[in-house]
């Protein structure tokens, strides 16, 4: 397990967590999350969700995924469930890592990818409506659209075509026509500057993977944008 997990300075965070190893190298956390989050929109809330957290071995160029146990969350796609598995959807992929890449720990994926959703879903919980901070369409969809706003491009086949160049070699990628579309090869265009930092936060495999399920439509899950410089844990 990468020493960047600081595994210690989440269980003192989360003294109702507990931690195991399991069977191939990951990481399991089960126990119960207290958190006191505020944001400017929604105001404070605090609250406590019993879950169970799988951290892989590859952390954090890969995400844990999170279940809640305690049965106080819908199985349903308002609540941003993953159907296939009953596991938490986040937010999209790419997303995340980009959002943990500025603290790559786990207390760093609980602070700013975790608890803007239980922020969310107790707030939901709590009063209905939509979750906070807004959310993307279900499935591969959603992902897409996301993918769209954070390479800042125009279209779908843009995306699909940013995502193939990601996961080539870097000169392998900057012979091909650039994604944006403005006739130069990859290399040659600005955009590949903006796309740069997006190789720094996991591998090409990660990006193939990608590129394969947007060919197919993978099974249904939900995404969610969890806008999380807008809530603040207070622990």
């Amino acid at each position: 397990m990468n020493g960047i997990i600081k595994i210690d300075e989440f269980l003192r965070s989360y003294p109702r967590m507990n931690a195991a190893p399991i069977y191939d190298g990951s990481m399991c956390l089960e126990g119960i999350i207290d958190f006191s989050a505020d944001s400017e929109e929604c105001g404070l809330i605090s609250d406590s969700f019993q879950l169970r957290m799988v951290v892989p071995e590859t952390f954090p160029n890969d995400l844990p995924i999170v279940y809640e146990l305690g049965g106080r969350i819908p199985r349903d796609r308002s609540y941003h469930i993953n159907q296939y598995d009953n596991s938490l959807c986040l937010g999209s992929r790419l997303r995340l890592l980009l959002t943990i890449s500025k603290r790559p720990t786990l207390m760093g994926f609980t602070q700013n990818c975790l608890i803007p959703y239980l922020y969310a879903v107790s707030r939901k919980l709590s009063l209905g409506g939509c979750f906070a901070f807004g959310e993307l369409p279900h499935g591969m969809k959603g992902e897409v659209e996301d993918y769209r706003l954070l390479f800042c491009l125009q279209t779908t086949d843009q995306v699909w075509k940013t995502i193939d160049c990601l996961g080539m070699k870097k000169r392998r990628a900057n012979k091909h026509p650039c994604p944006c579309g403005c006739g130069r090869t990859l290399g040659r265009c600005r955009f590949n500057r903006r796309i740069r930092k997006f190789r720094s936060l996991t591998g090409r495999t990660w990006f193939q993977n990608v590129a394969r399920e947007l060919k197919r439509e993978p099974p249904t899950q939900a995404s969610l944008v969890t806008t999380a410089q807008k809530v603040m844990a207070c622990i």
